[in-house]
């Protein structure tokens, strides 16, 4: 244990510190003296080398926040799941090819990021994440949005961007507290037609890096959106119900095969940026740059057809 981790323990011991961070320590295990700070609320352990956590991290039965990003972990421990006050827990970063069932014991949990590991699946055990609001699983090796997560009652935001997911099960209509969702750099081509049942609290939605051809013809009934994605697609045709998501406040279109846009996108009037870069558009590429000023491209657009 270097001079500085002992210096915070020691700190953290003697003025009974709710927080202790140990981030970018160099620590290839545990220091046991951390195991005796049973008042511990927040332990941030990140951009460390760790391989493995000790089960006695049980004993930190206080803990609200563990922070063990950026390390080398191969798996977690089933005494994880007996930390019954955690209520952030962030492992993305790491090298987790499983994630323990015991994971469904953390009954608190709000916040649970997985992302850039090794995961080819969820245990079924995450349906009893009932307090669940964010969850975090892009860029692992997910073939399929497992229906256990549609039974998260209380999710709000949903990240499984960089997968291998080919399709969307039609259960995601029980995820109504949806505000974000994030399909992108997968390999889908269809939506499920229940995705419209989001529609009372759907703000952000993106699927850019997929293989659609069109655009889901069921985003136009998600009335609520704000931000659409839909980025490096094979698209060649914009619907002209663009026109009925009019809260829409970014739309993203680059990198797609666009050669004319519909006209009721003049009807977008909350819009603060339009993207539609890498399109053959009959637009100046200097004008299509200026993506923060969307009426701007849309009346060019619009006068170039004598409109």
């Amino acid at each position: 244990m270097n001079e500085e981790v002992f210096t915070r323990i020691k700190q953290a011991t003697v003025n009974q510190s709710p927080k202790l961070n140990l981030c970018e320590q160099g620590l290839t295990e545990l220091p046991p003296e951390i195991f005796q700070l049973s008042h511990l609320e927040s332990l941030f352990l990140n951009e460390n080398q760790l391989t493995d956590l000790h089960p006695d991290i049980a004993k930190l039965s206080k803990l609200k926040q563990l922070e063990l990003s950026d390390n080398h972990l191969l798996s977690l421990p089933l005494e994880i799941g007996q930390l019954s006050e955690l209520e952030i827990l962030y492992i993305d970063e790491n090298q987790l090819a499983m994630l323990t069932p015991a994971i469904g014991h953390l009954s608190r949990l709000k916040t649970l990021n997985l992302s850039d590991n090794h995961l080819i699946a969820l245990p079924v055990e995450i349906a009893q994440l009932s307090n669940l609001e964010e969850l975090f699983i892009s860029y692992n090796k997910l073939i399929l949005l497992q229906s256990e997560l549609t039974q998260l009652p209380y999710l709000r935001e949903l990240d499984v961007s960089g997968n291998q997911i080919i399709e969307v099960s039609s259960d995601i209509a029980h995820m109504t507290r949806l505000q974000e969702l994030n399909l992108g750099d997968n390999k889908l081509t269809v939506l499920p037609s229940t995705i419209s049942q989001l529609v009372n609290n759907l703000e952000e939605l993106d699927i850019s890096i997929n293989e659609f051809y069109k655009v889901p013809p069921v985003i136009f009934q998600l009335s609520q959106l704000k931000e659409l994605y839909i980025s490096e697609n094979k698209i060649e045709v914009l619907s002209d119900e663009i026109g009925q998501l009019s809260k829409l406040e970014w739309l993203d279109v680059r990198d797609n095969l666009l050669t004319n846009l519909p006209t009721t996108i003049s009807q977008l009037s909350n819009l603060e940026w339009l993207l539609l870069e890498g399109n053959p558009l009959p637009i100046p590429r200097k004008l299509l740059e200026q993506g923060d000023y969307p009426q701007k491209i849309i009346a060019y657009y619009l006068k170039s057809l004598n409109f």
